[in-house]
């Protein structure tokens, strides 16, 4: 009884803490909407300055919005962790022995509500989402995937009948094809996580705070209470962006009529703190936020993580057959480049690696709405990756 109730006042103390940056951001949020509207611009306008204090919020308005809006879906969306990969492998598993046994509940299950599926349970792919659409390309196929494209095909182009790269995609530096994981251990054994007994994906890292191991993880903030990883990076990234450019337009606003009571005889006095500290919080956190913004804008061009960016990562040696044609010299150069803290295997050129992250359409981008391109454990290499690094199938047996 003892032992429980201490856990269960852990659990709290926990949850407190992990809450409190949280609430405090906003907080923040809450006081600068009051301050900035109520103090400041109605200030302005009761003191024949009209039209500066509906300009001030005019422009208020939209960045505050937005910065709120990407707060809300960063700490709210799952970055997806390897234990919803199983659970989704399980279920297309079962799925796969349905379509073999007819009387399957899962098949009873689809041909009940699916009015476009056959006998043999295969539908037709114009029902598919657009989260399905992206992971292709957006180029329709004739027949549903077997299970293996299933699982693979998100993290990979698409191929014409003939086995080649569509036109539209023949001058991207991405490969056409896909292997396993490609970063191992330092020994070169797979990478496999004692807490969750499962392997780790490619970009994937446990969390200590979370307790999972996150897709893509780029780090835990705590002001989200949540990681960043493949399914929120888009969401975390312009909430930095949007409050970088909040907290220079508070600031910058603000700053100037302060200074002009602050001028003036007994200013100090007559000044609103509201102002004084809607300058301090906003400079203190642009301070913060502008480098981190710019930080993160140079990563997501470049397609990597913050765990990248800092630590050094092994990658698995190419095939055996690739190491016979080039002969040992080769391998050496290998052993270097797998090694190597400027090796990145998933840049795929500016555009391809903004639109990995924020979508294929501009017009989305700076709204957090959307999802990635890819399921999250299989990403596409650029060519000099791909030849270097990427194994044969039949070899993957062996390691």
């Amino acid at each position: 009884m003892g032992t429980h109730f201490f856990k269960k006042v852990h659990s709290c103390c926990t949850f407190t803490l992990n809450a409190s940056p949280v609430v405090l951001l906003l907080l923040i949020f809450i006081w600068a909407f009051w301050a900035y509207h109520f103090r400041l611009c109605w200030y302005l306008i009761q003191n024949q300055a009209i039209i500066q204090g509906c300009l001030y919020m005019i422009f208020f308005e939209p960045l505050f919005g937005l910065a709120v809006w990407s707060f809300y879906k960063a700490s709210r969306t799952s970055p997806g962790n390897t234990l919803e990969i199983a659970k989704k492998n399980e279920m297309l598993m079962d799925i796969e022995q349905g379509h073999q046994d007819q009387n399957s509940e899962y098949v009873q299950l689809l041909q009940s509500h699916s009015p476009t599926c056959n006998n043999e349970g295969h539908g037709n792919t114009d029902d598919n989402d657009g989260e399905d659409q992206d992971d292709f390309g957006g180029m329709g196929r004739d027949n549903t995937p077997s299970h293996d494209e299933i699982a693979s095909s998100p993290a990979i182009l698409s191929l014409d009948d003939s086995g080649n790269t569509p036109s539209s995609l023949a001058s991207s530096p991405v490969t056409s094809r896909t292997h396993s994981s490609i970063t191992v251990k330092r020994d070169g054994a797979k990478r496999y996580c004692q807490k969750c007994k499962m392997d780790k994906c490619d970009r994937s890292h446990h969390c200590r705070s979370c307790k999972r191991c996150i897709l893509k993880m780029d780090h835990h903030c705590p002001w989200i209470n949540n990681c960043v990883g493949f399914y929120n990076y888009k969401f975390f990234y312009l909430f930095i962006v949007y409050g970088s450019l909040f907290c220079i337009y508070v600031f910058a606003t603000t700053l100037a009529p302060t200074i002009d009571i602050m001028k003036q005889p007994m200013g100090v006095l007559a000044i609103d703190f509201n102002w004084l500290f809607l300058c301090f919080v906003s400079a203190v956190f642009g301070l913060f936020l502008t480098p981190f913004s710019l930080f993160h804008t140079r990563q997501l061009c470049k397609n990597r993580t913050t765990i990248e960016f800092y630590e050094k990562a092994n990658y698995r040696l190419g095939s055996r057959r690739w190491q016979q044609q080039r002969g040992s010299g080769a391998r050496r150069q290998m052993m270097d480049i797998m090694r190597s803290k400027y090796f990145n295997p998933w840049d795929l050129g500016m555009r391809s690696n903004v639109e990995q992250v924020l979508g294929k359409s501009p017009m989305t981008w700076f709204i957090p709405i959307g999802s990635p391109s890819g399921n999250g454990y299989h990403y596409p290499l650029n060519n000099y990756a791909y030849d270097t690094l990427a194994m044969d199938d039949d070899d993957d047996d062996d390691i």
